[in-house]
């Protein structure tokens, strides 16, 4: 049977508070942007910081009222940088499910099938170079490469470019003819504390990073001088290494900036003035007389 009885009040203050959708999108972009920036300032957190990792998303479609209520729930943790990035990944999927838009997470693992990677690539060859939009001497991943150094490591690309290749070294167990040798420390150097990073001890994740974007070159030849490799030897991670065998040989290897990486300091980062801490020369003024540039030294234990 219908209801043929006409609306009273009561209905039409009903429909007047209820929150339309563009309302309760407001609201949960509201709560979440609150709800992150409170946890970001409790630990310590600039908004600034906040900023670039949260407000990427704000003029973006937001996921409804519960969701942005559990980012808030998220944030109670310590980790404010990790769920700042959970809560951006969450608000962009949900409202890509929600709303009908494609989030920028769905469409980077999207693949794309063999006929549109043809089509890209054809349409950049058919492109002309622009001088004013694209300038010879600035790669178009610049800018994207800065978003994905740390400090440490924009102050290792720095110190390498003013103080050139720097000495590295792998310690492993001496056999015959190397055959079944067992690596025992690998990458061993001290640019890190040389560049005055203020984590020396994550240095093999700064070269990992480095390496990945083609700044730096890990290679196994040797710097020119040996004998800047009897500092590194010296070192405790070296020296820890060392006392794991009875027989060891320590392997001459050297790190230095890429082509690329070298354009990328140039154009990127500030050498003015900078002396790499009194690094920037290694020249001892004398000829080497020996062996010349060793690729390895052994050593017995005790």
């Amino acid at each position: 049977m219908s209801d043929d009885r006409a609306p009273d009040d009561s209905d039409s203050a009903e429909s007047a508070t209820s929150p339309g959708p563009d309302e309760e999108l407001r609201r949960a972009a509201q709560l979440a942007r609150d709800a992150v920036t409170n946890a970001a300032a409790a630990a310590g957190v600039t908004a600034r910081t906040v900023g670039t990792e949260f407000w990427k998303v704000a003029t973006a479609p937001l996921s409804p009222l519960d969701t942005a209520r559990t980012v808030m729930k998220m944030v109670t943790g310590t980790n404010v940088t990790g769920t700042i990035g959970q809560g951006v990944r969450q608000v962009q999927q949900v409202a890509s499910t929600v709303l009908g838009v494609e989030d920028s997470l769905a469409r980077s693992q999207r693949r794309d099938s063999a006929e549109a990677l043809r089509e890209r690539g054809d349409a950049i060859l058919d492109s002309s170079h622009i001088a004013k939009v694209q300038p010879y001497d600035v790669h178009p991943s610049f800018s994207g490469i800065l978003d994905e150094l740390t400090p440490d490591e924009a102050r290792i690309l720095r110190f390498l470019a003013v103080a050139g290749p720097q000495p590295m070294i792998d310690v492993r167990t001496k056999t015959l003819f190397q055959l079944g040798s067992e690596l025992l420390g690998s990458g061993i150097n001290m640019v890190a504390e040389m560049a005055g990073c203020r984590w020396p001890n994550l240095d093999q994740h700064y070269f990992a990073n480095l390496n990945r974007l083609g700044l730096v070159r890990l290679s196994s030849e040797p710097v020119a001088d040996y004998r800047r490799y009897a500092l590194i030897e010296v070192q405790i991670p070296a020296l820890d290494a060392l006392a794991k065998a009875k027989k060891s040989i320590t392997v001459y290897r050297s790190i230095f900036l890429s082509e690329f990486g070298s354009q990328f300091v140039e154009m990127c980062l500030d050498t003015t003035g900078y002396h790499a801490g009194g690094w920037e020369h290694d020249e001892r003024g004398d000829k080497i007389i020996g062996k010349g540039s060793r690729r390895s030294t052994e050593h017995t234990g005790t």
